[in-house]
């Protein structure tokens, strides 16, 4: 039986490509059709390499349990744990711009650490860190915690870059309340999974984006942070490097190439791929590639992978995504630049002995003691 799991994510594409739930077959565009089969091939059950109104037509009476299923899951729930000290704070110029914050009980100004969701920058809610074992030992030891939600890429058109900045003003907007909130400017800390862990790397990684003469009093706060935790990372956001950095079944040739375009193009907010190899487009890829920002100068990382190894199929996105091989590379360049880290992944014979936990990492480089 195909897991609901597989619906939602059906029915939530079909939203992104603007395809009403009443649409027929025949009034999706080639170019929809080739999005969906990309992401969802079991549906070419002939296995001819197109999408036919038969083969569509079965799934249609799945759209409205997928989206109640989506809907149910929208719907606020019960806080679990401890109720924020500050619940929905907004920080930004978006509606998604809002944050969940625990002040630790403390005389003296604490240590924070903020939690980023995963999601594809397409979806996730900072509601995934509520009554976290994460949270729980913060709070415990005398350290503040917030959650952040953040646009997602189809709703602005710098695509992933929107995402990654809406983090770096939480990180600032975290700063300028330090005072009120008893924070120690030089103690935060970042984690995330999958996208908040990407996201957790590019702002360990990136150059201060503070402007001193802004007029607002925000964005003149530092976005660095003082040490990052990685769950199920990628390396890079300059996705045209991972065929060089993946262990690949099958070489990127130009049609596969082209069948990823329609996903790449919302991603960075360019029009074609043309566009994304140009000197602007190298550009647009610099800002979001970790790899080139890293330098000795970043803050420590602790990051783990516990994904398979081996080649990748290019229609398998999550393994693509969290592939171990990204963990690898994030090493290698480390140690090449000097930056202090500690990588997990079994598959790939990263196995550190004895195996730090990723509070343990971030609670030692905020200065807390370890015999706590």
């Amino acid at each position: 039986m195909i897991r609901l799991a597989f619906w939602t994510a059906f029915t939530v594409l079909l939203g992104v490509l603007g395809v009403p739930q009443t649409a027929t077959a025949q009034e999706l565009t080639p170019e929809q059709k080739d999005r969906i089969l990309q992401r969802f091939p079991r549906m070419d059950s002939n296995g001819d390499g197109k999408l036919s109104p038969e083969e569509i037509a079965p799934f249609r009476e799945r759209f409205e349990k997928a989206k109640q299923k989506r809907k149910s899951k929208s719907t606020p729930k019960a806080v679990k744990g401890p109720a924020p000290t500050h619940a929905d704070l907004q920080y930004g110029d978006h509606e998604n711009a809002v944050m969940d914050v625990w002040i630790a009980d403390s005389e003296k100004p604490t240590p924070i650490v903020v939690a980023i969701h995963g999601g594809g920058f397409k979806s996730g809610d900072k509601s995934r860190f509520h009554g976290c074992p994460e949270l729980q030992a913060c709070l415990k030891n005398g350290v503040s915690f917030a959650s952040i939600n953040y646009r997602f890429r189809d709703e602005d058109p710098r695509g992933i870059l929107a995402c990654l900045h809406d983090s770096k003003r939480a990180i600032q907007f975290i700063r300028h309340q330090a005072k009120e909130w008893n924070i120690d400017k030089e103690r935060v800390a970042a984690f995330g999974r999958s996208a908040g862990a990407g996201t957790t790397l590019w702002l360990a990684c990136h150059d201060d984006m503070a402007d001193p003469n802004s007029t607002d009093p925000v964005q003149r706060e530092s976005s660095r942070i003082a040490v990052g935790g990685l769950f199920g990372t990628q390396a890079t956001y300059d996705v045209l490097q991972w065929k060089d950095l993946l262990p690949l079944k099958q070489p990127l040739t130009p049609e596969l190439e082209k069948k990823r375009e329609p996903d790449i193009l919302v991603a960075y907010g360019v029009e074609s791929l043309d566009e994304l190899k140009s000197e602007k487009g190298k550009a647009i890829r610099k800002e979001r590639d970790m790899l080139a920002w890293m330098s000795a100068d970043d803050p420590p990382i602790w990051m783990k992978n516990t994904m398979r190894g081996g080649p990748i199929a290019m229609n398998d996105q999550n393994h693509f995504n969290h592939h171990p091989a990204h963990v690898v590379c994030l090493k290698k360049r480390a140690d090449e630049v000097g930056m202090q880290t500690v990588a997990i992944a079994p598959s790939v014979g990263l196995k550190p002995n004895p195996e730090m936990s990723m509070i343990d990492f971030l609670f030692e480089h905020l200065g807390l003691d370890s015999s706590r």
